[in-house]
């Protein structure tokens, strides 16, 4: 059986603990930007399919005063597999100027009604919502191809008509949803770049190599950004992909003066992270310090058992461990700042998604008896969205057994702390002690459930 452990305070208790947990917040390392999901038309579509009581409830439970405080939101740019087709926001052929840009009904009842709702139930937590976008690909006809589906490159020139045409199709896009009141606090240049290698792939796509990335961000988008009052703030983050593409993104867009010039941080995601060592975030880190660095994708559900799994507690274990991983492992800093799942709802199949790639989700919506479900998944994203909080400070945590993984932050008086742990035994009850060097006097005594996460709150006066 898998415990989900509330919150603790500080209790003083004498040493009688197998596991000792040492806080040290004289060593200090990354700040956070916040933990979050997305918003894309499969969650519109689900919550639409509610009624409007359950709707609200399911989006207080992410954004309301009683919820677990998201802080970060990402948006898709117009068309996702998770839509139910494939559609851009120009179709007409080599309309370079986008004068026939139009949102769609997507946006007005899929989209924008759930991103204003956030917004305005964070503004009431005195929270500040950011937003983040990126698109999936361009219309087709700006593609080798002809189509927005399956791998292929832009048509021209890095420097021709076509890349600047993807730039303008950003701008009018953040020029529409500014009409609506929505501006945005970052964006990526496309989703997976290295996707788009396959001329066979499924759902929308274009071919990034991490040299078309940067000309992408040199000849056109870069520029775009920084010559409107609407966009000249916002973050621009390379990658937004998994972690086999870094350093390489890194390497080849920083390496380029002129486009390193509008780069701020760098976006992973978290497919095949068990395959691939946390260390080639330090290696990107070690070699370009001074970049934000956020997890913008993950689910469960996404490979071998697809689409949901009710009730289950091994993928939550996997969040935990994830998201501890890309903030520390032993005395290795991986300066992660945050960590964005996927869609925050999906029905009882894992969509809707146009091309079947079902996948699991926090929330699971079964609109035909008006209800929806809190996944494991939920939980775990809450022990780090509900107490670890935008400007805290990542603190040096120290574990003296290898089966209890964690990470402990800082608030920004100087005084709280925020210590998340997770047992990955999953059959043997760990028995802890956390000891801050602040004031050795004092323990927390806790015990660990198998397979379980629990939160320590306290403070140092």
């Amino acid at each position: 059986m898998r415990v989900l452990l509330g919150v603790i305070g500080l209790v003083v208790f004498g040493l009688d603990s197998s596991t000792t947990i040492k806080i040290d917040a004289t060593k200090q390392y990354q700040t956070i930007l916040g933990f979050g999901g997305a918003i894309t038309d499969a969650v519109g579509i689900n919550i639409k399919k509610l009624s409007e009581d359950a709707g609200d409830m399911l989006m207080n439970q992410y954004y309301g005063n009683k919820g677990i405080g998201y802080r970060l939101t990402r948006v898709v740019v117009a068309s996702s597999d998770f839509s139910t087709h494939p559609y851009s926001y120009n179709d007409v052929q080599d309309d370079f100027e986008m004068v026939n840009f139009n949102l769609t009904i997507e946006d007005y009842l899929y989209k924008l009604p759930y991103i204003k709702q956030a917004l305005t139930l964070s503004k009431a937590n005195d929270i500040d919502l950011k937003l983040f976008c990126t698109a999936w690909g361009p219309p087709g006809w700006m593609k080798q191809n002809g189509e927005m589906q399956g791998g292929s490159p832009l048509k021209g020139a890095p420097d021709g008509v076509y890349y600047k045409a993807y730039a303008t199709y950003y701008k009018r896009y953040f020029e529409e949803y500014d009409k609506e009141g929505i501006r945005y606090w970052m964006m990526t240049p496309r989703n997976e770049p290295r996707e788009g290698r396959s001329a066979n792939y499924s759902f929308q796509v274009v071919n990034f190599t991490s040299e078309a990335e940067c000309d992408f961000v040199k000849y056109a988008l870069g520029p775009m950004l920084c010559s409107s009052d609407l966009t000249k703030d916002m973050k621009l983050f390379i990658g937004d992909e998994n972690r086999y593409a870094f350093p390489d993104f890194a390497d080849t867009c920083l390496g380029d003066t002129e486009t390193a010039q509008y780069i701020d941080g760098f976006a992973w995601h978290w497919y095949e992270d068990e395959n691939i060592p946390p260390t080639v975030i330090d290696e990107t880190n070690q070699k370009h310090p001074g970049y934000m660095n956020l997890y913008t994708e993950a689910c469960g559900g996404w490979k071998n058992s697809m689409g949901p799994l009710m009730g289950d507690w091994e993928r939550a274990d996997e969040y935990a461990h994830d998201i501890i991983e890309a903030s520390w492992e032993k005395d290795i800093s991986h300066g992660v700042q945050g960590w964005v799942d996927w869609n925050i709802v999906l029905d009882v199949q894992g969509g809707p998604n146009w091309v079947n790639n079902f996948v699991d989700s926090p929330i699971i919506a079964n609109y035909t008896s008006d209800e929806f479900i809190k996944q494991p998944m939920f939980y775990v994203m809450g022990h780090f969205s509900k107490f670890v909080l935008d400007n805290y400070t990542r603190v040096d945590f120290e574990s003296s057994n290898e089966e209890v993984e964690g990470v402990a932050f800082i608030a920004p008086d100087g005084a709280q702390r925020v210590v998340v742990l997770h047992n990955l035994s999953g059959n043997t009850t760990e028995s802890c002690t956390i000891q801050d060097q602040a004031k050795t006097t004092r323990f927390a005594n806790i015990q660990l459930p198998p397979a379980s996460i629990a939160t320590v709150i306290y403070s140092i006066s």
